[in-house]
Order: structure tokens, then sequence, then C-alpha cells
């Protein structure tokens, strides 16, 4: 990771960043309010919560956002996985796996141990990366999963 805290993965001509300031506001939004988990949450408190969070910007070769997600960390024991999407026109070629990958093994965050994410219909991919779902006896606990590292 640099000095300035930025860091940078490169793919098949796709980028995933974490400076902030390239995220393209409008297309976050707007795919974000056609989630299941973030459409009932004002556009507002959205940009905030992902100006304080570890943010990984994921662009196509042309430099158009092609995807998103976030951690909410202390970037020291504990991090919560949120946000993840791929523009359908770039889904099915690898990049969900990659951004995941890419945000689970950022060196900035290599001394946390515990990540939690919530997830409707997901698990099999975050299942890949070693998530367990954290219960059985409930939806919302077969939606809680986690990674201990």
């Amino acid at each position: 990771m640099s000095s300035s805290g930025i860091s940078s993965w490169t793919r098949y001509g796709f980028e995933i960043n974490t400076d902030k300031s390239r995220l393209d506001k409008t297309s976050i939004l707007k795919m974000l309010g056609a989630t299941y988990w973030a459409r009932d949450v004002s556009p507002e408190s959205l940009w905030t919560s992902i100006q304080n969070s570890r943010a990984y910007g994921l662009y196509s070769p042309q430099g158009e956002q092609a995807g998103f997600g976030r951690m909410v960390t202390d970037m020291t024991r504990f991090a919560w996985m949120s946000d993840v999407y791929i523009l359908p026109v770039h889904r099915d070629a690898g990049l969900g796996k990659w951004i995941v990958e890419t945000m689970l093994n950022d060196p900035a965050l290599a001394s946390v141990r515990r990540i939690m994410l919530s997830t409707n219909d997901a698990q099999s991919l975050y299942q890949r990366f070693g998530f367990s779902a954290i219960g059985n006896d409930s939806e919302e606990a077969r939606q809680l999963m986690q990674l201990k590292r």
C-alpha cells in the first residue's frame, strides 16, 4: 500500500482502486438504490457511509465505474463487507469474485481477523472464500456470514 493509503490492482484491463475521488457518485448511488439492501437508504446517507469506509471502485478498461464494494472497518480487528456489486453489462466475467478476493487480500486490512457480511442470495460466492453462516435457526441468521482468519 502506498503512503497515501490508496491501493490499486489491475487485471484484463480492469482496475480496482481505493481512491474515493475517482468514484462515480451518480453511478454508484443509482446501482445501490436499486438493490434490496440499500433501496430504503437516502442517497445522502449512502454516500456518507461510503466516504467513511474503505471503498473499492472497479473500473472498466474505458475508465467507467463497472462495480463497487466497501469495507466498514477499524483497519485492525474487524470489518463488515458491504455494497458489493458489478454492473449487469460486466457480469459473468469473474469480476465479482475478483473484487471480493481483492477486498479480502487488501494489505491495508491484513491484521483484520473477523470479516462479516449479510446477503440474501450470494452465500455460495462468499463460501468460496471461507465465509460461513453464523446460524441456521432463522432467515436472518442464514444471511449473516463471517470469515475468521
